[in-house]
């Protein structure tokens, strides 16, 4: 049986923000953008390894980051998110663009990633 992608979608502050993901045997590739102009921000890759404390199973996330942009902070989460729950390496692609967006439009984005990300582990 073949796997789907998967969409999730929330809409903050007037703009739509859209994950897919991709089941890649027993590996994940996110791409999460806004529907009003994405691109290419940052790229995350997390490997599942044991936790440092000894219990459970944690993430090492190395990422790649275009010049000036922030949306590491959300490749990097999701991506930890996905190998941390599913044991697997994820790979999380992120480019939200919003122009002029005041500090609790980011915020709210945040927050919005935060519970995409919720429903992606519940849907895993």
């Amino acid at each position: 049986m073949t796997e789907q992608v998967k969409r999730y979608e929330r809409t903050v502050w007037g703009v739509t923000l859209l994950c897919d993901v991709v089941p890649m045997g027993r590996d994940y590739t996110l791409c999460i953008r806004s529907d009003s102009g994405g691109h290419v921000g940052s790229a995350a890759l997390a490997v599942a390894r044991p936790s440092l404390t000894g219990e459970g199973v944690s993430a090492t996330t190395s990422v790649l980051n275009c010049l000036g942009h922030k949306d590491d902070a959300v490749a990097c989460r999701l991506a930890a998110a996905v190998a941390s729950a599913k044991n697997c390496t994820a790979v999380c692609v992120c480019g939200i663009h919003i122009d002029g967006l005041a500090p609790e439009g980011i915020r709210a984005i945040l927050d919005a990633c935060g519970e995409i990300e919720g429903e992606i582990l519940r849907g895993l």
